[in-house]
């Protein structure tokens, strides 16, 4: 856990661009350096998801104009080997300022989110759903598997929804989210060996399915 309230001299230790942030603000880049996730940030500061978010967000972008990304994230990794062509249509990309994005990293950007978009597009449709609940629709465990209870579908294959636990929802997520892993560096070839399983979750927390 961090302090309710920065000491004088921890503020001080903070990078320029981070102490001009609000308090909260400030915290959310010390949790962001500890590789925390929105859905922790949001626990442990006591605001809602979105305001985390929103939270996370403003500090990629002080840290973007200031050039100092990489205290919170790794390296670009994505491939650029080619620009998108006119008949691609672009991903989305973080929600950060574009203008101060590098053209290649921008173009990198634009490449890894098709690539992932055609991923998510191979998996079964059962592991979209979920993952969409989840990522998407904000859905916490017990939420999704009152929702499957509803429509009397199986979350897994090895029990019938009656059994199924919210332990059992966690185990699916992880496995979908695996499995999507595995799509997505096959179809980045050996640019996506980079790419690991947090950083995964991060982006799909951050862009939703």
């Amino acid at each position: 856990m961090i302090p309710e309230v920065l000491s004088d001299s921890a503020r001080k230790r903070l990078p320029q661009a981070i102490q001009k942030l609000s308090e909260k603000e400030q915290m959310t880049f010390i949790l962001l350096r500890m590789k925390r996730d929105a859905a922790y940030i949001s626990r442990e500061l006591k605001v809602t998801l979105d305001k985390a978010r929103e939270m996370i967000r403003a500090v990629q972008d002080e840290l973007v104009k200031s050039g100092s990304l990489d205290l919170i994230q790794d390296p670009v990794f994505y491939p650029i080997d080619q620009p998108v062509g006119d008949d691609e249509r672009p991903g989305p990309g973080f929600q950060l300022a574009s203008e101060d994005m590098d053209m290649a990293d921008q173009i990198a950007m634009s490449r890894f989110y098709k690539t992932l978009g055609e991923s998510l597009d191979k998996m079964p449709k059962e592991g979209r759903r979920l993952l969409s609940l989840w990522f998407n629709k904000d859905m916490r465990a017990k939420d999704i598997l009152n929702f499957y209870k509803g429509l009397s579908l199986p979350l897994t294959d090895s029990k019938p929804i009656s059994t199924t636990s919210e332990q059992d929802v966690f185990y699916a997520l992880e496995k979908n989210i695996r499995n999507l892993l595995t799509i997505v560096r096959t179809n980045m070839s050996g640019e996506g060996q980079s790419l690991t399983l947090a950083m995964l979750k991060e982006i799909l927390d951050e862009t939703g399915v």
